[in-house]
């Protein structure tokens, strides 16, 4: 990190912009640092781990120079970014970051981005109108197709959260149709499904999910074939088993075989107890998760007795 810290660059700041910013050499060095943890940890996409110790090494170079205030909005960006990446809890440090960026970026992808990391920010605390305003004003700014997609997508999960189920369906729909990458594509299927089914649209969310539960992404990039193992596909972890037993009960439906039918019912009938027990009394779905809970177990219990277990 310290070597990283102390390469020069071809592109010094200026000597007027150093003489009025004191820490504009160390911040041009810390941001290439910086900038160079943040490309593996794209290219590390598909390992998690891997991605989150990019992230987290660059926040060790940002506290190691402790360099606070940041003058460069570009610098506040980057780490924003890494903040939010390194799962350290410190969203609200990049929400700070960013809101003192965003003023001083003109009008461009920059400035896109910098509302995309604070919509991740705030959804990160739990700010899930806030992140979809974010969301929103990169969609405002976006040109590329795949920036807009991941708008769409995150804006999407921002709206399932503020219950807008019908607005993150179509949300999602949008995120699908021109996703970044594979895990973005399915995980938009899984999304689709959750917020079909939460809006009424039973039949939709089926359709949707039937080509998703039958996908896997390419173990030669990936470390899990299964979209929703890959960490951080639903948050709280709660709609993860929400999103699972929906899966399932999609599988159930596809299954011609009685051995994967009872399998996946059963998986299903987990997955709601697992929600119920974990979801708050406050939550709004309970009542869904109730239902398609007993319409599993009715299924279930009229299964011929195999080798697995009947499920009450």
């Amino acid at each position: 990190m310290l070597l990283a810290l102390s390469t020069t660059s071809e592109a010094e700041p200026s000597i007027w912009y150093r003489a009025s910013h004191p820490g504009a050499r160390a911040e041009a060095r810390l941001l290439r640092a910086v900038e160079r943890m943040l490309d593996g940890e794209t290219q590390s996409e598909g390992d998690p781990e891997m991605a989150t110790d990019f992230a987290r090494a660059a926040v060790a170079m940002f506290d190691l120079t402790k360099l606070s205030p940041l003058e460069d909005p570009r610098l506040s960006c980057a780490m924003a970014r890494a903040l939010v990446g390194s799962n350290l809890g410190r969203g609200r440090e990049a929400e700070r970051l960013l809101e003192g960026a965003i003023p001083k970026l003109p009008e461009g992808p920059l400035l896109a981005t910098a509302w995309h990391e604070l919509g991740r920010a705030r959804a990160e605390r739990g700010d899930h109108a806030g992140a979809r305003d974010a969301e929103t004003r990169v969609l405002e700014l976006a040109v590329e197709p795949e920036e807009r997609a991941l708008a769409y997508y995150d804006r999407a999960h921002a709206e399932l959260r503020t219950g807008e189920v019908a607005r993150a369906a179509k949300d999602f729909q949008h995120a699908e149709a021109d996703a970044p990458t594979e895990l973005v594509r399915l995980r938009a299927r899984y999304g689709a499904g959750m917020a079909l089914e939460r809006s009424g649209d039973l039949p939709g969310a089926w359709a949707a999910l039937a080509p998703a539960v039958e996908a896997r992404l390419p173990l030669s990039h990936y470390t899990f074939a299964d979209p929703l193992e890959v960490p951080g596909a639903f948050e709280p972890p709660y709609e993860l088993d929400y999103a699972k037993a929906l899966a399932a009960l999609a599988r159930a439906r596809r299954a011609a075989d009685l051995d994967e039918r009872r399998a996946a019912l059963e998986e299903a009938v987990r997955r709601w107890d697992a929600y119920l027990t974990s979801a708050p009394p406050g939550e709004p779905w309970l009542v869904n998760a109730r239902s398609l809970r007993e319409r599993a177990a009715a299924e279930l219990r009229k299964l011929p007795t195999g080798k697995s277990r009947q499920t009450r």
